[in-house]
């Protein structure tokens, strides 16, 4: 009772209070005095509020966060999208077609944000459409809930947004999300994508390389490595290498093992290894020596690992 009257206080630090303190009651009570502060008059209180509903989830919590998707405050807003992602209840697929049609970007974004872990396949068409939409937070997110799903029908269109969105987190994305179908339309996005003016969408590009496993790459994947000028790239790209087990170019990742970022030098001993070609013995020695011990600790693997073979 004590509770239920602060949370009517004038003040609304006192207001506030009650929400933080109301995971201490019972759940009955605890969800009213939550629920009540969503609708209080204080940004503050309903910024708690929507932080606290996650310590009891339940589908009665899914209208009063959407609509907190429309708050006047921005930090309210958040908060009700990052609470609502959170959740992943199942019920959302029974009421998100009201909600991702809304025409506030930051509504369509959330829910598509939202529904994404759950992989409900009915949600597919609308993140098709949102490929195409002006926000780029709604494209962005329209991507991640394609790549959650996982179906080969969608490797087009995903391939298609990331060679040519505008925006280069959407083309990050959208080259990782299309490394679970190796198709020749992937495959050619991501080579396209080694030459993205971003390095991180090219990086992104060589880790789907390396994910799709395809033939027939290595010498792009050389190529590029020679001028890149970010060593996260070039580790990524060795990281590919490796993997593919590209045997026609142990020359050009012998190199390697003299660049002056030692990330670098780990990878290409790593790729050494990995493809397994004996030539790259002596060299491996040499890095031996190296002055990062991580270096040398896979300089020493990579040899054993040579002359098992």
């Amino acid at each position: 009772m004590a509770q239920d009257q602060k949370s009517y206080n004038p003040d609304p630090d006192v207001r506030r209070l009650v929400i933080i303190n109301a995971i201490e009651s019972d759940r009955e009570t605890a969800l009213r005095l939550i629920l009540n502060g969503f609708d209080d008059t204080s940004s503050a209180v309903r910024e708690e509020a929507a932080r606290a509903i996650a310590d009891i989830p339940g589908d009665y919590m899914l209208v009063p966060l959407l609509k907190l998707l429309e708050d006047s405050d921005e930090n309210v807003r958040m908060v009700a999208a990052d609470t609502l992602s959170e959740c992943n209840l199942k019920e959302f697929g029974d009421i998100y077609e009201e909600w991702i049609t809304s025409k506030n970007d930051f509504v369509r974004s959330s829910v598509l944000r939202a529904l994404r872990p759950l992989r409900i396949p009915g949600v597919a068409i609308y993140a098709l459409k949102g490929l195409h939409d002006l926000s780029q937070q709604v494209r962005l997110e329209s991507v991640g809930v394609l790549g959650y799903l996982q179906n080969p029908a969608y490797a087009h269109d995903l391939s298609k947004i990331a060679i040519s969105d505008a925006s280069e987190e959407v083309r990050r994305v959208a080259i990782g999300a299309i490394g679970y179908s190796l198709t020749p339309e992937t495959l050619a996005a991501a080579l396209q994508g080694l030459h993205d003016k971003e390095w991180q969408v090219r990086a992104e590009a060589a880790g789907t390389i390396a994910k799709l496993g395809a033939d027939g790459v290595c010498d792009e994947m050389v190529k590029v490595m020679s001028t890149e000028a970010q060593w996260q790239v070039i580790s990524k790209i060795l990281v590919a290498l490796g993997k593919i087990k590209c045997h026609d170019v142990v020359s050009e990742v012998i190199k390697m093992l003299a660049y002056p970022v030692s990330n670098v030098r780990k990878e290409a001993a790593m790729c050494l290894g990995e493809i397994g070609n004996p030539i790259a013995i002596d060299s491996l020695r040499d890095a031996l020596l190296d002055r990062d011990p991580d270096v040398k600790k896979i300089a020493a693997w990579a040899i054993a690992k040579l002359q098992a073979i």
